[in-house]
């Protein structure tokens, strides 16, 4: 008779298991970081000192280069191994602990999609309140260092959304929509949500917090309430689902559609301006864009 193992460390305490995984965290993330970097000094042919000098040239393909394949080696360290390892030490399984087993209806993935289209006039409001929004005076040192840091990882993402050949546009797709999706998925839906809502006892407090350390985990912040809603938003689809799979499904839409829209609009298949798509200053659009967003929302709960 198979006799079940006992995860290695399920009898951990909720906040032990928080304190666990952030270490857990910071110690695959450093070693992976610290190897890819070695690995890329023979893959790319430069010196280390070169590599770490040269972060900065966005001009220059073979820094893009670079930076795509660090961007690759972060997603790995900083989201899909510890995820993975936390699932399997507290839960002897990583697919079952992470919500990978159960599956959906396909109906539910259909309304997901259309959701996520329907509410950009709502989406892209709420990206123009952000953008308004103030520090007191007294915070002025703090507002001019979150518009650098906004203004930095602008260019840095538009040079990445540069894709002269469809190789690009591929990689692109795995590397900004692909692996987000499924890494952040499984470390702030699949790990932290789930020791947020054992330690506090309450779902919804998780869903809001994992929420708003996911979006203030990028780092930009003129984008933090609309990317705190997506994230409760996501947050919501496994709370109700209990698979990782739904909220996996709507962060990629969201991600590659992006990546999509962006490919056409630069080679002449897509007219109009792709980072605005579906925006609109009418206060009755975005108000129906609202209506018809809980509706659709509505009928997702109802279906799970």
């Amino acid at each position: 008779m198979h006799v079940a193992k006992t995860p290695m460390l399920s009898g951990l305490t909720p906040v032990s298991r928080l304190l666990f995984t952030i270490l857990l965290i910071i110690a695959v993330f450093s070693i992976i970081f610290i190897i890819g970097l070695l690995l890329a000094v023979p893959l790319f042919g430069k010196g280390f000192n070169d590599l770490t000098g040269s972060f900065s040239n966005y001009g220059d393909p073979h820094t893009m280069n670079l930076l795509r394949y660090l961007q690759v080696i972060q997603a790995f360290g900083l989201f899909i191994l510890p995820a993975l390892l936390a699932g399997y030490l507290f839960g002897g399984s990583s697919r079952s602990f992470l919500g990978l087993e159960k599956p959906t209806r396909p109906l539910v993935y259909l309304l997901v999609l259309t959701l996520l289209f329907t509410a950009l006039p709502l989406i892209n409001w709420m990206v123009s309140v952000n953008e308004m929004m103030k520090l007191p005076a007294a915070l002025h040192g703090v507002e001019e260092w979150m518009k650098t840091t906004e203004a930095e990882a602008a260019k840095l993402t538009e040079a990445f959304m540069k894709m002269d050949s469809f190789g690009i546009f591929l990689f692109n797709f795995f590397m900004i929509a692909i692996l987000p999706s499924v890494g952040e998925e499984l470390l702030f839906r699949g790990v932290l949500q789930r020791l947020l809502r054992d330690w506090l006892g309450n779902a919804h407090t998780a869903i809001f917090l994992s929420a708003f350390l996911f979006s203030a985990m990028h780092m930009q912040f003129y984008g933090f309430l609309p990317r705190m809603i997506l994230g409760m938003f996501f947050g919501y689809l496994f709370y109700w689902s209990g698979s990782l799979w739904l909220p996996i499904w709507a962060h990629l839409i969201n991600n590659g559609s992006v990546i999509i829209f962006a490919y056409l609009a630069q080679h002449n298949l897509f007219i109009g301006n792709y980072e605005n798509f579906g925006a609109s200053d009418n206060l009755s659009v975005i108000l129906v864009s609202s209506v018809i967003s809980a509706m659709i929302l509505f009928l997702i709960r109802k279906r799970l």
